[in-house]
């Protein structure tokens, strides 16, 4: 059911897991970047994703018929442009560099390769959020089945990583990310050419929030009560409930109910069915924790039913620390990411094949994570959850400043630590998206998640990048690993202020 929903996201984060992960290996090894401009490359990414995201989400919303064509054309536009960072890489390497133009090679080098990354973040890395809206409006009324449609493409991400890796090994080529990532992007287009996607119909609408076997009566909170007219709605005498008569039922009480409905997230949904049931359901877990990543396209497709949150909110001390902290625990993550393979590559000389399983390793105990976050932040608490994620990534950075180049044993303990990857990072965003929402009203949660987004996976990715690209570039690579974890004891510091009793509203 929904084959093409998981074909979908299947090829859309094969493309997004091929060339970005090895891209800094390339950049070093091929274009010989130093670790600064290898940050600043990699730093376009997050930025301008944050601009085209809603740009492109607005123009498919407005004209749904050509959502398929549009993520087609982007990613093709955006594919060509990293196999020009490939065209690049041979260029440099068949010109014969003298030592009076070798400083104006690599400017001219860099601004290209800046080029055609802008221009990927531009058109393809939006698709994401794409497939999201497309996935969204395909399932329809089922969208709680998200999550089932969304896991598909994590397991993508990690045998992704894994097959690119041991292509490389078996090389000695890092061309072979660039063939894979071609070929994940012309799959994608085929899918992309063949979604169908219609905007919601009105009847749709009407079926969700009709209750199915009433015949003249329809109940009303009260809230809606109180915006409909005393003509529209009947009270019962006895036991004081206001019901929607029949013939009034309209787009009148649609356009009323719109706040009601989207409160109604597809996480809260989730949350909701996981309590209903008594055991464990990997897709519902996927949909309360990823469905956060459209949260700036629900606002898009329907603004207004969103309210944005007023400015006192945010400065409030226990929200703007927890805001604080969501940044700077991306900006840590961000250092450790986008420098991973080429301090595993560089510094311990481990072998691409191994490099590769570091995709699964990590994805495991990330999903595994997510499964069990609604029951970890119900025994123990968000304050410990938070805290707890920080402290295994502390671990983590220090622990890898104590690695030996040239050792299996070394590479074995690498690869045990991406566990704490997984740890980490799910911990803290399941704990987080559950905790923002606990800060506003339900019509002002899509702005909220929207913001939490941004934070951690925007500005505090692009940061990190470019901080550990400089610190790895004038100070080495073990110190950025101890920046990150010193940033990350930090963090635990404001946050735990934001906690204190005083704070609380």
């Amino acid at each position: 059911m929904y084959f093409l929903c998981k074909l979908l996201y299947i090829t859309v984060f094969a493309l997004l897991s091929a060339a970005p992960p090895y891209l800094p290996l390339y950049y070093h090894d091929v274009l010989g970047f130093t670790s600064d401009q290898i940050g600043f490359t990699i730093a376009i990414a997050p930025f301008v994703q944050s601009i085209a995201c809603p740009i492109w989400t607005y123009l498919v919303d407005k004209r749904p018929k050509l959502h398929g064509p549009t993520m087609a054309l982007t990613s093709l536009i955006g594919g060509i442009a990293v196999m020009g960072i490939m065209g690049i890489g041979h260029y440099v390497q068949n010109s014969d560099k003298e030592e009076t133009t070798l400083e104006t090679s690599n400017r001219s080098t860099m601004l290209l390769t800046c080029t055609f990354a802008l221009a990927f973040a531009f058109f393809t890395l939006p698709n994401t959020s794409l497939v999201d809206s497309a996935v969204m409006k395909i399932l329809g009324p089922n969208k709680i089945l998200y999550g089932e449609q969304r896991l598909w493409g994590s397991i993508s991400t990690g045998l992704t990583i894994l097959l690119v890796g041991v292509l490389i090994s078996a090389t000695d080529n890092l061309d072979s990310l660039f063939y894979v990532f071609a070929g994940s992007t012309v799959c994608f287009i085929l899918c992309a050419f063949s979604a169908k996607v219609e905007p919601p119909q009105q009847d749709e609408e009407q079926s969700r929030l009709v209750p199915p076997n009433t015949d003249t009566n329809y109940y009303v909170d009260n809230q809606l009560t109180k915006e409909l007219t005393q003509h529209d709605v009947e009270t019962d005498e006895e036991d004081g409930a206001s019901y929607l008569t029949a013939p009034h039922y309209d787009r009148r009480l649609l356009k009323l109910t719109t706040t009601t409905s989207m409160a109604r997230t597809v996480r809260e949904e989730a949350d909701e069915a996981l309590d209903s049931i008594s055991g464990l359901n990997l897709g519902l877990a996927v949909s309360r924790v990823m469905s956060v990543e459209h949260a700036m396209t629900g606002i898009l497709e329907d603004s207004e039913s969103v309210q944005v949150p007023s400015g006192s909110t945010f400065r409030s001390p226990r929200v703007l620390t927890f805001l604080t902290t969501t940044l700077m625990f991306g900006l840590v993550l961000s250092m450790l990411i986008n420098f991973l393979f080429l301090f595993l590559s560089q510094s311990l000389h481990m072998p691409a094949s191994w490099i590769g399983w570091t995709g699964p390793v990590g994805g495991v105990t990330e999903l595994f994570c997510f499964c069990f976050a609604k029951q970890m932040t119900e025994r123990w608490g968000v304050t410990n959850l938070i805290v707890g994620a920080h402290l295994v990534t502390i671990v983590r950075c220090i622990s890898y400043t104590l690695l030996v180049p040239d050792s299996v044993i070394s590479h074995c303990l690498a690869l045990l630590l991406q566990t704490l990857h997984g740890v980490g990072f799910a911990v803290f965003w399941a704990t987080a998206v559950s905790e923002i929402d606990s800060f506003f009203p339900p019509e002002q949660r899509a702005v909220a998640q929207g913001v939490l987004g941004a934070l951690n996976q925007g500005l505090g990715t692009g940061l990190g990048a470019l901080i550990g690209g400089y610190i790895d570039a004038y100070c080495g690579t073990l110190w950025m690993f101890r920046s990150a974890a010193a940033l990350a004891a930090l963090s635990i510091v404001i946050f735990v202020v934001g906690r204190h009793p005083r704070f609380e509203s």
